[in-house]
């Protein structure tokens, strides 16, 4: 089959082939005996390092069994790894993997190292979670507390490597954090102190888009860019390691060959230290790697063959990864990028920046769809105008954000500030178009209209009379989910708050711990334009915030909230008040300590929900 194939293609394939082998023994992770996993790794040093000559059919079918065989195995290992050992009373030095960051309960939560395994620990009381939220991603704690297993492990606690939980009581103290942690700490405060001319939610949207880091970002701000199918640029990914070659070109091309791969994979492996390992930026830090090397050595290849090399090489090394969202959705944008949008931009009309955003929107999308959508639900059609506008800001802001951020952080004050200018041009111009393109009525698509537009993408691409029937199918899959009406109903927001809805007016009942992000978004997947009613259980601080976000973005017509309730303009309310909104009854059966109100149909009978 190889000789009948071009060279390029044909090596593609192979190396693809290796990948989807690896991709599924990590999936399957079966036990293998140890003496049969030393055996099958031997194997494939073998086939990778001596060239294969003649039988090159043979080495292939070996090499690709051999990989699935280890990574299978690898696999089996590290899940069966994931425990602890004692559980119980806690205290020592741990290194925290990941920022900490607030939950909507209003606790703070950070995942760190401890003798080896890694644990979520969660620091509840005020005084421990002030402690903890004032460190970052590298820092040692000393911490005392109590650790639990898992009460149900998941693919996310999986990919994550977390073996527990650890209770927070106290943070005793800090210890040196590792040189390299303290070198990668130290750049991201120094790009955080250059931002202090900025307003806080600026400050907050430019450590996303350099540095990946959200934490800080308001709910609505937040929602916005889910709403607008913007929140990858967020997320640190390739592009963000081609920006940061590109910042250092100027100096790579001064240098000879092996320095200059040594200078260049060492800008790459700082990157992913400053921001943090995340699987996007793992999968992105490899394939630069594999192509760096295969342009050092000579042998350049296409960006397929990069992809599939590092997805084989990482999951060797770290088989859970398959488990992570995060990577699979990194992979599968990537391959769109890489196999659909050259022959989606080859088809359309128009300016070539238009053309190429476009296609690179719609072929990432539609490659992502099948691990997306099952996962958080249907997508937004407004990701396609959204990112053909916001990919120039973005790109523009990574580059300016790290490059003259860093000077901003050094000279500070109104130097600083002067340095900082065009970026608050641009955040203001990335947020208007976020916001503006939440607000479009084009509906969600689910994995159905995802399936006509491939189709309809298809027929483009084939050309010639197929090229109009491909886009009458595009127009419909655009149309047709804003056309069609919301039928009345409710659904949940997170687990701690609920939307009823009857056309485009909106209830919500919030809870303790909900998210205001979450209920933002269920208002716009339900097209609610008016909240007539909020009805808030908790007195806690945490309901308030859910309240302001949703007046920042909805008019809220009214509130009612317990007599403590720190939610402004909320309304007293008493046992036995009924209040219809459209087809909606609300009874209110408690209001102290917390509101508990009973929702149903008007005229039905039928209970929507109890509380």
């Amino acid at each position: 089959m190889s000789e009948r194939l071009a060279p390029a293609l044909a090596a593609d394939l192979r190396v693809g082939l290796l990948a989807v082998s690896a991709w599924a023994g990590a999936l399957a992770g079966r036990h293998v005996d140890g003496p049969v996993l030393a055996a099958a790794g031997i194997v494939a040093l073998a086939v990778a390092v001596l060239p294969a000559r003649g039988g090159s059919g043979a080495a292939l079918v070996l090499a690709t069994l051999t990989v699935g065989v280890l990574t299978s195995g690898l696999a089996h290992r590290a899940q069966a790894g994931l425990h602890l050992p004692d559980p119980g009373a806690f205290s020592g030095v741990v290194t925290l993997v990941t920022d900490p960051e607030p939950t909507p309960a209003g606790h703070v939560r950070a995942e760190v190292r401890a003798d080896g395994r890694r644990l979520l620990a969660e620091a509840r009381t005020p005084a421990a979670a002030d402690r903890l939220a004032a460190l970052l991603a590298g820092d040692r704690a000393v911490l005392r507390g109590q650790t639990s297993a898992l009460a149900r492990p998941t693919a996310w606690t999986r990919a994550r490597h977390l073996a527990g939980r650890l209770r927070v009581e106290a943070v005793v103290g800090t210890a040196a954090p590792s040189p390299h942690a303290a070198a990668a700490n130290g750049f991201r405060r120094l790009l955080e102190r250059g931002t202090a001319s900025l307003p806080e939610r600026h400050r907050s949207l430019l450590a996303g888009l350099t540095l990946g880091d959200d934490r800080a970002q308001p709910p609505e701000m937040t929602a916005d860019f889910r709403a607008s199918g913007l929140t990858h640029l967020l997320a640190v990914s390739g592009s963000n390691v081609v920006l940061m070659l590109a910042v250092a070109g100027p100096l790579l091309r001064r240098l000879r060959t092996w320095p200059r791969f040594a200078v260049a994979s060492g800008t790459v492996l700082a990157f992913a230290f400053v921001t943090r390992f995340e699987p996007s930026v793992v999968r992105a830090a490899a394939m630069a790697t594999v192509a760096l090397w295969a342009s050092t050595i000579g042998r350049p290849s296409g960006g397929i063959r990069h992809l599939a090399v590092a997805v084989t090489g990482l999951l060797l090394v770290d088989p859970l990864l398959v488990r992570s969202i995060g990577f699979r959705l990194s992979v599968a944008a990537c391959a769109g990028v890489l196999v659909l949008a050259p022959r989606l931009a080859g088809r359309l009309r128009g300016p070539a920046w238009v053309r190429q955003a476009l296609a690179t929107t719609v072929g990432a999308q539609l490659a992502v769809a099948p691990v997306l959508v099952p996962t958080f639900g249907a997508m937004p059609l407004a990701a396609l105008p959204a990112n053909v506008l916001a990919a120039p800001l973005a790109g523009g802001l990574m580059v300016w954000g790290v490059t003259a951020g860093a000077v901003a952080g050094v000279v500070g004050g109104a130097a600083g500030a002067a340095l900082h200018l065009p970026s608050a041009v641009a955040l203001t111009a990335l947020e208007a178009v976020a916001a503006a393109s939440a607000a479009l009525p084009l509906g969600h698509v689910d994995l159905r209209h995802v399936a006509v537009l491939a189709a309809a993408g298809a027929l483009v691409v084939r050309g010639g009379r197929w090229r109009a029937t491909g886009a009458v199918l595009v127009a419909g899959v655009v149309l047709l989910p804003g056309l069609t009406p919301t039928p009345p109903g409710s659904e949940r927001a997170g687990w701690a708050a609920t939307v009823w809805s009857d056309g485009p007016v909106g209830v919500v009942e919030v809870d303790d711990g909900a998210s205001a992000a979450e209920v933002l978004d269920v208002l716009r997947q339900r097209r609610v334009r008016t909240v007539a009613l909020v009805v808030v259980r908790s007195a806690r601080p945490q309901s308030a915030q859910v309240v302001r976000a949703m007046r920042a973005r909805l008019p809220v017509r009214g509130v009612i909230a317990p007599p403590a309730s720190p939610v402004p303009r909320a309304s007293a309310a008493r046992p036995g008040d009924v209040i219809r909104v459209g087809g909606l009854r609300i009874e209110v059966v408690e209001t102290d300590p917390v509101v508990v109100a009973r929702v149903g149909w008007a005229g039905s009978g039928a209970v929507v929900a109890r509380r």
